[in-house]
C-alpha cells in the first residue's frame, strides 16, 4: 500500500488546457537522452515563441483574450528569460492591462505576475485574486467564467494554481474557499482513483494529475500535519498526519497508467498531460511512476519530436507546454530524502525538503529540486544528488551490508546528513552506534565555530552539529538537534530562519564548487568493490597505478586514482585500467606494482618492515608519488619522518621550475598552475607548482606533493582543500605518471 508519507509534498499547480486536441505519440520513449539535448530543445522552442510574439507584446490568442499571451510569458519565464528582456517586459506590459473576466487567463495572469516580480504586480495580482474566490461556484469548483454553476476539473486546478501563486507571495485567501473546494473534488473522484473531466465518466490521465495536484495544494494550504509549535527542542505532535487516502489513491492510478507517449485514457491534450505529469512529479518527489522515470522518459519524446523550427505540433500552445516540462523538470537534483523503512518512519516530517528547497531558491547560482530515493535503489541513482538525508525518531537497523552502501556513497563523493527529529535520544544513540560501526577509523566529532558550514553561505551560531571527516571534507553531518520540524512548519519565530540557513549552508558544502549534476546524467562508478583484485589479469601492457594500504587514513579521496586513469585514458590515449588497486607494502605482488600512491591527511607511521619492503620496492626500479591530502601539517611531517628514516643518507629536495615533470617533457606544460580560494586566501600570488623529490640510487625514485592533488583528481571542490584545482591536479599528477615510466 501507498503510505501517505511517501507522496505527500508542499505544492500545487498543474497542467493547461486552452482549447486544443491533438493526437497521441507512439514513440519509444525507452531511448535516452542527454542535458544538452534539453538545453538545445528549449532555447529552440524559446526562439519560436519570440519569433511569434507580435509588435503589441502579445502572442495570437485561440480562444479566451489574453490566454496565449500569458502561457508563453510563462515559458519564457520558466526557460530562463529575463523579466527586462525586451519581449518578456512587452509582454508584462500587455498582461497588466489584461480584463479579469475568464478562469484560465486570470489564473495564468496570477501566476506570470507572481513570478515575474510580486512586488511591483501586487495590486494587479490582489486583484485577480479577488475574481478567482468570486468565480468559485456554489459546487466549490470552477468553471469557464464567474457566471453559471457549470464547472470542471481543468478549469478548477487552473483557479487553485492561480490562487495558490497568490497566497505563495503573501495574499491571504479565505480558508473556505480551500476546504469547499477540497470537498468538491474528492466527491468527484472516480472509484479507480481517478478524475473525469466532470463528475462522473471515464477517469484519464491528465484530470488525474489535475486533481492530484489540487490534493497537494490543499495538504500544503490546510497543513495536513498536526505539529505546533516548538518547545524544549521538540515540536509538539510530530509525525502525526491526517491520512490522505484520495492523493495516495490518485498517485496509484498515475503510477499503473502512466505513459510516456499518450495522455492515459484519452486522444488529446497530448502536451498538456505531460506538463500535468511534470507538477505531478517535482510536486511529489518522485523520480518514477511505476516503473517509469517520468522526465527522462518524457524529454526523450519532447527531444525527438521537436521540428527544425523549434516548434511542437505546429502549435504555439503546445510548444509553451513542452518547454514548461523541459525547463521546470529540468532543475538539477541537490537533495534526495532517503526512504529506510517500508512504514511512516523515514519521514515524521514531510514537508521539510520541500520547505527547505523553496528557501534555497536559487542561492547556489540555479535553481534546484529534491526527490526521494528508496534504499534498495542502485548506488548509482543515490549518487544522482550531492546530498543524501535521512531522519527519524528511531534510528534504522541496518545490518553490515547496508551499512556498507552508505560508507560507498560516502567513497564516491556524496554527502550523508542525518537528523534526529526533535533531538530523540533513541536516534542519536543509533547513530552514534552507526558511526562507530561503519567508519572506525574516523571519529565522530564536533564542528567547531570555524567550521564552513556556519559561514559558507549565511553566517549562522552553531547549532551543535557533529561530523566525520574522510580526508580533509566532512563527509557525514550529523545534527544531534532538530531542524526538520522547523523546515516542516517554516515560520516557527526566530528559529525556523536559523534552521533555513544551516540547511542551506549544509546543502552548499555537500555541492562544494563543483557545478550540480545534470538531472540526465547517467552516474557511472567502478564495478570493483573495495578489497576486490580483478577476476584475472589487465590486458597486456595496460598499467595500473595501486594506492598503498597502511595502518591509517589511507585513502582520503577514493576517486582519485581513478579519475587520475580516466584523464590519462581520455586525453593522453594512455592503456590504463581505470578501477582500483590497493596494496599493502608486505603483500607479495608489491613487485607487480610498480607505481604506488601514497596519500593521506592524519599523521602515520609505517612498520620497519614496511620501511624496508619500500626501500627495497624502490631501490630495484619503483616508484612512489606521495600526496599531503588538502596539505595538512600532520601528512606532511609523517612523510617527511619516514623519508629520513628509510633514505638516512638521502634528503627530499624542491624539483626546479625546469624539470621535465613541469615542462611537460613528455606530458603538459604545468610551469603555472591554479590554487584552490584556501590557498589563495594565504597566498594570493601563488602560481608556480611546488614538488619534492628524493633521488635513490642516482635515480629520482619518490615524488612528493605538499599541495594536495588527491581532491582535484576526485573531482571534489570545497571549502577546506588546500591543494591545486582539478585540471591542473589531473596534468600535474599525469605528468609525473609520464616521468616515472620514461626516465
Amino acid at each position: 500500500m501507498i503510505t501517505y508519507g511517501q507522496l505527500v509534498t508542499r505544492l500545487g499547480a498543474l497542467s493547461l488546457g486552452l482549447c486544443l486536441l491533438h493526437g497521441p505519440l507512439t514513440l519509444d520513449a525507452r531511448a535516452d537522452v542527454t542535458g544538452e539535448q534539453v538545453r538545445r530543445a528549449i532555447r529552440d522552442g524559446v526562439k519560436i515563441i519570440q519569433l511569434q510574439q507580435l509588435a503589441d507584446g502579445t502572442w495570437v490568442n485561440r480562444c479566451y483574450p489574453g490566454g496565449t499571451t500569458c502561457l508563453a510569458t510563462l515559458a519564457l519565464l520558466q526557460a530562463g528569460e529575463s523579466v527586462d528582456s525586451e519581449a518578456v517586459a512587452a509582454a508584462l506590459a500587455a498582461i497588466r492591462r489584461l480584463p479579469n473576466q475568464s478562469t484560465y487567463v486570470v489564473s495564468l495572469k496570477i501566476m506570470v505576475l507572481a513570478k515575474a516580480d510580486p512586488t511591483e504586480y501586487r495590486p494587479e495580482i490582489n486583484l485577480a485574486t479577488r475574481w478567482l474566490i468570486t468565480a468559485q461556484n456554489k459546487s466549490g469548483l470552477w468553471g469557464y467564467t464567474e457566471v453559471g454553476d457549470r464547472f470542471d476539473h481543468s478549469n478548477t486546478q487552473f483557479a487553485l494554481l492561480g490562487l495558490h501563486a497568490a497566497s505563495q507571495v503573501g495574499v491571504k485567501i479565505p480558508a473556505g474557499v480551500w476546504k469547499k473546494a477540497q470537498t468538491a473534488i474528492i466527491r468527484n473522484q472516480q472509484s479507480d482513483g481517478g478524475w473525469s473531466y466532470q463528475s462522473k465518466g471515464t477517469s484519464y490521465g491528465s484530470m488525474t494529475a489535475a486533481g492530484v495536484a489540487d490534493l497537494i495544494i490543499f495538504g500544503n494550504t490546510l497543513r495536513e500535519g498536526q505539529e505546533r509549535g516548538f518547545r524544549d527542542g521538540a515540536a509538539p505532535n510530530c509525525g502525526k498526519y491526517r491520512i490522505n487516502r484520495p492523493l495516495a489513491k490518485g498517485l496509484a492510478w498515475l503510477s499503473r497508467n502512466f505513459r510516456a507517449g499518450s495522455n492515459p485514457g484519452r486522444h488529446d491534450h497530448y502536451y498538456y498531460w505531460l506538463y500535468a505529469v511534470e507538477r505531478c512529479g517535482i510536486l511529489s518527489g518522485q523520480r518514477y511512476f511505476g516503473r517509469h522515470d517520468w522526465y527522462r522518459a518524457g524529454a526523450s519524446i519532447l527531444v525527438k519530436t521537436q521540428s527544425p523550427t523549434g516548434e511542437w505540433n505546429n502549435s504555439l500552445t503546445d510548444t509553451c507546454f513542452a518547454i514548461l516540462f523541459l525547463a521546470k523538470g529540468h532543475k538539477a537534483l541537490l537533495i534526495q530524502k532517503l526512504q529506510w523503512s517500508d512504514d511512516d518512519a523515514w519521514t515524521p516530517d514531510r514537508y521539510d525538503v520541500p520547505h527547505l528547497i523553496a528557501y534555497i531558491g536559487d542561492q547556489l547560482g540555479e535553481p534546484v529540486t529534491w526527490q526521494v530515493v528508496p534504499f534498495d535503489a542502485p548506488l548509482e541513482e543515490w549518487l544522482a544528488a550531492p546530498l543524501l538525508y535521512f531522519h527519524g525518531h528511531t534510528f534504522p537497523q541496518w545490518n553490515d551490508q547496508q551499512r556498507a552502501k552508505l560508507r560507498a556513497f560516502v567513497e564516491q563523493g556524496g554527502t550523508i546528513l542525518a537528523e534526529a527529529c526533535c533531538g530523540r535520544e533513541e536516534f542519536r544513540r543509533g547513530f552514534e552506534s552507526f558511526a562507530a560501526a561503519t567508519f572506525p577509523e574516523v571519529p565522530l566529532h564536533e564542528l567547531g565555530r570555524a567550521h564552513a558550514v556556519y559561514r559558507v553561505l549565511h553566517k549562522v551560531e552553531p547549532y551543535g552539529l557533529k561530523g566525520i571527516d574522510l580526508g580533509c571534507r566532512t563527509s557525514v553531518i550529523y545534527s544531534p538537534n532538530d531542524m526538520s520540524c522547523l523546515w516542516e512548519q517554516a515560520k516557527v519565530a526566530k528559529i525556523s530562519e536559523q534552521a533555513f540557513k544551516i540547511g542551506t549552508n549544509i546543502a552548499a558544502y555537500a555541492v562544494g564548487r563543483r557545478p550540480l549534476r545534470d538531472r540526465l546524467d547517467v552516474v557511472v562508478i567502478p564495478e570493483m568493490k573495495e578489497g576486490e583484485q580483478p577476476s584475472g589479469p589487465p590486458p597486456q601492457d595496460a598499467f595500473r597505478l595501486a594506492q598503498v594500504v597502511y595502518d591509517g587514513d589511507w585513502r582520503p579521496f577514493p576517486p582519485a586514482l581513478v579519475g587520475l586513469a580516466e584523464f590519462m585514458r581520455d586525453e593522453l590515449d594512455f592503456d590504463v585500467v581505470t578501477q582500483d588497486r590497493q596494496v599493502r607494502l608486505t603483500d607479495d605482488a608489491l613487485y607487480t606494482c610498480p607505481i604506488l600512491v601514497l596519500a593521506g591527511h592524519f599523521e602515520f607511521e609505517l612498520s620497519a618492515t614496511e620501511r624496508e619492503a619500500l626501500a627495497a620496492h624502490l631501490r630495484r626500479g619503483g616508484f612512489l608519488i606521495a600526496d599531503a591530502c588538502c596539505g595538512t601539517k600532520p601528512f606532511d611531517g609523517s612523510f617527511r619522518q619516514l623519508v629520513q628514516q628509510t633514505f638516512p643518507d638521502a634528503e627530499l629536495e624542491r624539483l626546479p621550475a625546469d624539470h621535465p615533470i613541469f615542462v611537460g617533457t613528455p606530458g603538459f606544460d604545468v610551469t603555472t598552475v591554479g590554487y584552490t580560494p584556501d590557498v589563495l586566501r594565504q597566498q594570493p600570488t601563488l602560481r608556480a607548482p611546488e614538488l619534492w623529490g628524493l633521488r635513490v640510487a642516482g635515480r629520482l625514485a619518490v615524488v612528493y606533493s605538499p599541495y594536495s592533488l588527491s581532491c582535484g583528481l576526485s573531482g571534489s571542490a570545497f571549502d577546506g582543500c588546500w591543494g591545486l584545482v582539478s585540471e591542473d591536479a589531473r596534468r600535474l599528477a599525469a605528468n609525473i605518471v609520464l616521468y616515472a615510466l620514461t626516465h
